[in-house]
């Protein structure tokens, strides 16, 4: 299981861990973005943190549009262990998208302070 919460925005966040492949490991907080129809999308200063190699320049539906951003692979302790995934770039806060929600079961208690939880189905 992977742990979350919700805030007072009634927004869903997780707790995960990212990095380029190997130590160190960051810890960070991600909002969970069905919006999103990528997998991750990490704000540009994380992504010059960890290092994060750039992979092409694709278009993806974020919210109402779609934009044109940079791709990045990074690496996530995921649901089975240490995951590669592709990360987008964001102005904003990290978000987890739909392609990472994919096998996946969520529970969540919305209000303030909620607990939530997000376990593999497979």
């Amino acid at each position: 299981m992977i742990a979350g919460n919700v805030d007072a925005q009634g927004r869903l966040t997780i707790r995960v861990q990212v990095s380029d492949g190997g130590p160190p490991y960051r810890e960070i907080d991600a909002v969970v973005a069905t919006s999103l129809n990528a997998e991750l999308a990490l704000p540009r200063q994380l992504i010059s943190v960890l290092g994060l190699r750039l992979l092409s320049d694709d278009t993806f539906e974020i919210g109402s549009g779609v934009q044109d951003t940079p791709s990045y692979i990074a690496y996530l302790q995921w649901h089975h262990g240490l995951t590669p995934v592709i990360a987008v770039e964001t102005l904003g806060e990290p978000l987890i998208g739909r392609g990472l929600l994919l096998g996946s079961f969520l529970r969540a208690d919305f209000r303030d302070g909620g607990g939530a939880g997000l376990y593999s189905i497979d």
